[in-house]
């Protein structure tokens, strides 16, 4: 992987971010999750020089986003591409399969047997967070994989840092990204994706084929298909401030 290259602009960049392990750090729990004053400023000045091409791309519904970023509302990708909402704030699922409901309280009951497991429930998906107790992740990983071998082809087992999420097949950040290209004021423009995760490499793919810039957040990874990399958080927001320049 090599060091990003600087962009300005007037290059026309579409901006394409993941939020968890990108844009802040990971914390033991999603809900303690906070944003400073200053990122979401500075998101606000990218979005307005970029004429609206910035879009947020994340395993986080919408409205879980939009709470961490207020009073912003940008265009963006919840629950991996599930949920879409356009340049003109248009939002709308991009899937109708639901978890049935006796593999929801299935994993309901495993996040309820150790308080040191977080459940995630999207609606679409629910994700475990064995963070806290990584002692665990074998039990988890087997219970999900059987899960999603009694469902079939319609879901699949996603997985992320210490986290097994449980969601549709067939829709995932790739997918999300192709769409928000065909879409003003996205299309026609260099596409650009920083991730930092396993859920990211979808859409490292798919920019990849767009001979856009793919963005890996942290260590060097030989098995990621993302072309340059960024050391952390803090080397992010390095990179972006330019970008927000007045």
């Amino acid at each position: 992987m090599a060091k990003l290259p600087n962009i300005a602009a007037n290059d026309s960049p579409a901006l394409f971010l993941d939020f968890d392990g990108t844009l802040v750090d990971i914390v033991a729990r999603p809900d303690l999750t906070q944003v400073s004053p200053q990122l979401i400023e500075m998101l606000d000045n990218i979005y307005r020089r970029l004429d609206g091409a910035l879009a947020i791309v994340t395993g986080r519904p919408l409205a879980d986003l939009d709470r961490l970023l207020t009073p912003l509302i940008l265009p963006a990708a919840g629950i991996h591409g599930i949920e879409h909402r356009d340049s003109a704030g248009n939002t709308a699922p991009r899937c109708q399969i639901t978890i049935p409901a006796a593999i929801r309280t299935q994993i309901k009951t495993l996040a309820a047997s150790d308080q040191r497991l977080i459940l995630e429930d999207k609606g679409h998906s629910l994700g475990l967070h064995f963070r806290q107790a990584p002692e665990l992740e074998t039990v988890i990983r087997t219970t999900f994989d059987d899960i999603s071998a009694t469902l079939g082809p319609e879901f699949f087992v996603q997985n992320g840092k210490m986290v097994l999420e449980l969601r549709p097949a067939g829709i995932n950040k790739g997918s999300a990204i192709e769409k928000f290209m065909t879409e003003e004021p996205f299309s026609g423009r260099h596409a650009i994706f920083i991730g930092d995760d396993r859920t990211d490499e979808d859409a490292f793919a798919v920019i990849n084929y767009l001979h856009g810039y793919s963005v890996k957040v942290g260590e060097p990874d030989v098995e990621s298909a993302a072309q340059f990399m960024l050391n952390d958080v803090a080397a992010v927001h390095t990179w972006l401030e330019p970008l927000s320049r007045r």
